[in-house]
């Protein structure tokens, strides 16, 4: 790091052995301007720097990560107040944390958040959730807590073993989350969009966010339509913007008769565009994934690694 040489220059300005840094520097690393600086350490006690004899500000490179984190957090949509306060209590990183330190933390945190949903604790959910924001960047985040999170959540759902309360408790807070977190992960240069959408009858959306993540990471530009999404939307949606695939999803079946109905309809109103479908209605519902097979749809029953080969070679 930087700071631990003896004696450099950067950007002009001398950094001490102890990894001290002037407001300069510190502006220059962050892209913070130093009027912000000075303005949230007077406000909220965020950076925290020392003083020189001088009454010079000595940044260290703890608060350095500090302020990253809160550019971070603000750019997320929260608050500098809030942003600042889970700053703060965050636990001091180990000077040299052991190889296995973040996948342990990510355990933890989807530990956490699963406790806090089986015990229908929405402040201790909403504490967990935003403290896992903190362990890195916004696809790492999701790939590494909230994925796993959601997929627990869903399959102790099935089993029964998390109520209709506990699941959509931990639903609503996830899905809000995830969608902020989407919204980071979207590459604004991408040339392909993805359209997501649920069948008429659908009302779980957390599926289908969390889908739409991975093709952020593939590189299409995602869109979302939302919970029950008929095929005239979806007809609108599909000519207007033009989406490189579409993707429709299903969890819980009420009349397989209605879902091969709605299948027949997007398959009319899509033409040759490709879409696909997925959810545990398909899995559970061998006889409704031929269905869709047998419209043109591509049946991602097979992981998302093997749905994404599959359009590679479409």
């Amino acid at each position: 790091m930087v700071g631990n040489v003896k004696g450099p220059n950067y950007a002009g300005f001398v950094v001490s052995s102890t990894g001290r840094y002037r407001i300069q520097v510190v502006t220059e690393m962050t892209g913070v301007p130093a009027a912000r600086l000075r303005a949230w350490e007077r406000r909220y006690g965020v950076p925290n720097p020392d003083r020189t004899d001088s009454s010079y500000r000595l940044y260290s490179d703890t608060d350095v990560e500090q302020v990253r984190r809160l550019v971070d957090l603000t750019r997320r949509g929260m608050s500098p107040a809030e942003a600042a306060r889970l700053v703060r209590e965050a636990p001091e990183p180990e000077p040299e944390p052991p190889i296995e330190a973040p996948t342990d933390a990510f355990s933890v945190a989807v530990r956490r958040i699963l406790d806090a949903a089986s015990r229908l604790a929405p402040e201790e959910l909403e504490s967990a959730v935003r403290e896992a924001l903190l362990l890195g960047t916004a696809p790492h985040v999701f790939e590494r807590v909230f994925a796993p999170a959601l997929r627990e959540i869903g399959d102790r759902w099935h089993r029964g073993e998390l109520s209709v309360a506990q699941e959509h408790l931990a639903t609503e807070i996830l899905a809000a989350t995830t969608r902020d977190l989407l919204r980071l992960m979207q590459p604004y240069d991408a040339t392909r969009r993805a359209l997501f959408g649920c069948f008429p009858d659908e009302i779980h959306t957390l599926p289908v966010f969390a889908v739409a993540c991975r093709f952020a990471q593939w590189g299409y530009r995602t869109i979302m339509l939302g919970a029950r999404t008929p095929p005239e939307a979806v007809e609108e949606a599909t000519q207007r913007l033009r989406p490189a695939v579409v993707a429709l999803s299903l969890t819980t079946v009420s009349s397989e008769e209605r879902v091969r109905a709605a299948l027949d309809a997007y398959s009319e109103v899509l033409g040759n565009t490709p879409w696909v479908v997925g959810g545990a209605a398909f899995t559970l519902h061998p006889a409704l994934a031929k269905h869709a097979e047998g419209r043109g749809a591509l049946v991602a029953t097979g992981g998302l690694e093997a749905l994404r080969d599959a359009l590679a070679g479409g």
